[in-house]
């Protein structure tokens, strides 16, 4: 089973040797790396590994921007300021490689693919589409095909030691408590590629019409399109070293390389934003559920830590956009899970003593409210490109906004009061 592959105890050895010492001499392949977390984790990887050697990153032209150019895009922002500060060599080590994850065979020149098995010994795959109302066919070829084509590539690397991939806590359904285990397939990934390839390039208004049947129990193409990319991935695992890691909804930064980081308006953030700047008024959602959430610095470790673990064990116009927004996420607002983490948090007590400052993910250090303060100045700073001096005149805003918020519903409540009344004395004291 592909999880038994990354599994942990949370009892037993350290790892044999310092995360710096696994990647020493080591070329690593990073899908998503133009993401939220692909970023992070390349920080992560340049800043804590300095003797590794390559990391490719799989990136497509964009915008009339080479791949070399929106690599270095990629790497102009704040996120890699130590980087750059204390390890500017380590910038060196980045090669970006042309290949599209919406594309059959990844879209790979053949000299790239060759150069890639000839070097690559741990593969990062965190590219996805995380839009829950993308086509089916757009989700299953980003999500599921690109997946089994990287691990097809993965069959070729001659000093592979690890293929982690990034799936997501919400990829099963039909319980309330889920495990770090593989729970049944959403149907036969074989043939769920082969009819989605075949009836999307032949029909696909009739796939569009099929969908919902496709789908079955899955709310979206997104959570369906990534529990087949898990099935895909445990297919491997007889011949490859696999592993999976399951995030939440990953949110800002909690600590590492700083507090607040993030560069993206999906999934909470965007909420947030709407909320802070008056936009959003209301929310559909349980008042007695939580929200699922994970900071990106700690997925970030636990990839890294994932990918040593495999190895010892093989040696997401406005108010449009917000409301679809908001119905996409009824689905995970309106419910409350259980998800197990007793193998992930156990990689972290595998930690070297050396490892600690840059790989522990204690959570129970973190205080959620000073959490979220980061994350919002981290947002405005960031996303928002509102500087710091200017947060007295947008709290004094906020606090007028909300003032005329309340001043607007105490009219409104106090109308339909007046309204009320008015009918009642009419009825009691009529003729």
């Amino acid at each position: 089973m592909a999880e038994e592959q990354a599994r942990s105890e949370a009892e037993g050895d350290v790892l044999p040797w310092t995360v710096a010492e696994f990647y020493r001499g080591q070329s690593v392949l990073l899908t998503g790396g133009s993401g939220f977390v692909g970023r992070v984790l390349l920080e992560k990887l340049l800043f804590y590994c300095p003797d590794i050697d390559t990391v490719y990153v799989l990136l497509r032209p964009r915008k009339g921007l080479s791949v070399q150019e929106r690599l270095h895009k990629l790497l102009d922002v704040p996120l890699f300021d130590r980087v750059r500060a204390q390890r500017p060599e380590a910038l060196g080590r980045l090669q970006a490689v042309e290949g599209d994850s919406a594309q059959p065979g990844l879209a790979l020149a053949e000299a790239d693919a060759r150069v890639l098995a000839e070097r690559v010994s741990v593969v990062f795959h965190l590219a996805a589409s995380v839009r829950f109302d993308d086509p089916l066919i757009t989700a299953v070829r980003i999500n599921a095909c690109a997946t089994r084509d990287l691990l097809e590539l993965a069959t070729r690397m001659t000093k592979l030691k690890a293929f982690v991939h990034v799936s997501t806590t919400f990829c099963n359904v039909g319980q309330r408590e889920f495990e770090e285990k593989l729970y049944p397939v959403a149907g036969d990934w074989r043939s769920i590629l082969a009819l989605v390839e075949a009836q999307g390039q032949n029909d696909p208004v009739a796939l569009r019409a099929l969908t919902t049947k496709i789908l079955g129990p899955y709310c979206n193409t997104y959570t369906f399109s990534k529990n087949l990319a898990e099935h895909i991935v445990d297919h491997y695992s007889d011949r490859l070293p696999v592993g999976i890691l399951r995030p939440s909804v990953v949110v800002a930064t909690a600590r590492d390389p700083f507090p607040g980081w993030i560069d993206n308006f999906n999934g909470p953030t965007g909420l947030m934003v709407g909320a802070g700047k008056g936009v959003v008024h209301t929310g559909y959602s349980d008042p007695n559920s939580y929200i699922d959430y994970v900071p990106c610095d700690i997925v970030v470790k636990g990839i890294v830590l994932c990918s040593c673990e495999v190895a010892r064990k093989g040696l997401i116009r406005l108010q449009r956009r917000i409301y679809s927004a908001s119905m996409a996420l009824t689905y995970f607002s309106l419910q409350k899970w259980d998800f197990m983490s007793d193998r992930f948090l156990g990689l972290e007590k595998r930690l070297r003593p050396e490892d600690r400052e840059g790989f522990s993910y204690q959570l129970e250090n973190i205080v959620p409210e000073i959490f979220f303060r980061d994350a919002v100045r981290g947002t405005r700073r960031y996303l928002m490109k509102e500087p710091d001096s200017n947060l007295p005149q947008a709290i004094r805003a906020y606090k007028r906004k909300r003032l005329i918020h309340l001043i607007l519903k105490t009219l409104f409540y106090a109308t339909i009061i007046w309204f009320v009344l008015s009918k009642l004395h009419s009825m009691l004291f009529a003729e």
